[in-house]
């Protein structure tokens, strides 16, 4: 059922505007073991464009040597990068994961572990020449995005207005109040965690809305408050030989609409059925427990073809046969918190970020 969209006669296209960073993983001995494009949309244009996408950021690098190098890997993936000008001015982020258990939960750092200076994300990085991607904007079938400022929430204005389903993962309330009302009157579909955001995004989001809230191990939930109030759970699903969870929610995103696009296709989101948010999103979750089989936020990518690693997730499905369940309130579930970041390892200090690439 699910194809990579290289099979079929139309290529389905995204822009996204947010966090994107070079992910650098240290393994105990300082050495990198993984390197390449990551933040919540760098990770889902990436590997939607793995899936056969017509991917198109719209968001700034630094003209320094990391946004050289997210820029090289994005046309390596035969992205449409005429909207991420290198600018002088800014700075490209640039995060570092340090050595963990492959069960635990990754750990992260902004500050080189050597030099101490931490490249972080900013505003400009979005909002600078944005308005020049518009036209480019509206056009396209999807359009994600996870930071909350004024050029990402125009852009998802324009997109929704030119008939794009837009996606919205906030990483936590914007302190900007009606900015964020503004970001979720313009989504279709909005995720979150519910350790980040806590209780439910109801009260901001209209009846069309498809509402999906991840609980870390105890899997996700969703609903659809024109079909029905009550919350739906997903049970996580479970691989052997898990060797590292970093990414993990980006592929259940990205998985999530390469499924509905696939499942549903030309499906306004207003339409969608139950059965169609359900099966993208079992879709998604089998895809994100494959990727945790591979180091690196996007090791999958790296070690299989995609039409490969669509069949190795519906293995996944196959071998965890189990349906959705209702849930009460988010209170009764146990979270797994985030791991402190990590920070001055004297066993790091041989590396420094300006030698990484």
């Amino acid at each position: 059922m699910w194809t990579t969209a290289e099979t079929e006669t139309r290529r389905p296209s995204i822009s996204g505007a947010g966090f994107v960073t070079l992910d650098v993983t240290l393994d105990d001995a300082s050495r990198v073991t993984y390197r390449g494009i990551g933040g919540t949309t760098g990770n889902v244009l990436s590997i939607l464009a793995f899936f056969g996408w017509r991917s198109m950021p719209v968001v700034r690098v630094g003209s320094d040597r990391i946004g050289q190098a997210v820029l090289r890997e994005f046309r390596e993936l035969g992205a449409d990068v005429r909207h991420m000008g290198a600018e002088p001015a800014l700075e490209t982020p640039l995060i570092f994961q340090f050595a963990a258990q492959p069960s635990s939960l990754p750990r992260y750092g902004f500050e080189c572990p050597s030099c101490g200076k931490a490249r972080r994300f900013t505003r400009e990085l979005i909002d600078t020449g944005f308005k020049a991607a518009l036209d480019d904007v509206s056009s396209t079938n999807v359009f994600f995005f996870d930071r909350v400022t004024p050029g990402a929430v125009e852009m998802a204005e324009t997109a929704r207005e030119g008939g794009a389903v837009v996606f919205f993962e906030p990483s936590s309330v914007a302190a900007d109040s009606a900015l964020f009302a503004k970001a979720l009157r313009a989504s279709h579909v909005v995720k979150y965690s519910a350790e980040r955001i806590a209780g439910s995004l109801s009260d901001l989001l209209d009846s069309g809305f498809v509402e999906i809230q991840t609980m870390g191990a105890k899997g996700l939930r969703f609903r659809k408050h024109s079909l029905a109030p009550d919350w739906v759970a997903l049970p996580a699903l479970h691989v052997n030989g898990v060797a590292d969870t970093s990414g993990a929610g980006d592929w259940c995103s990205a998985g999530f609409i390469h499924a509905l696009e696939q499942i549903a296709e030309n499906c306004a989101p207003q339409d969608l059925s139950y059965n169609e948010v359900y099966e993208s999103l079992r879709m998604a979750q089998a895809i994100a427990a494959l990727s945790c089989q591979h180091v690196g936020a996007r090791g999958l990518m790296r070690a299989t073809a995609p039409d490969a690693a669509l069949s190795d997730a519906l293995r996944i499905l196959q071998d965890n046969l189990c349906g959705p369940s209702s849930v009460g309130p988010a209170s009764e579930v146990a979270f797994i918190r985030d791991a402190a970041p990590v920070s001055g390892e004297s066993s790091y200090l041989d590396l420094c970020c300006q030698t990484l690439v």
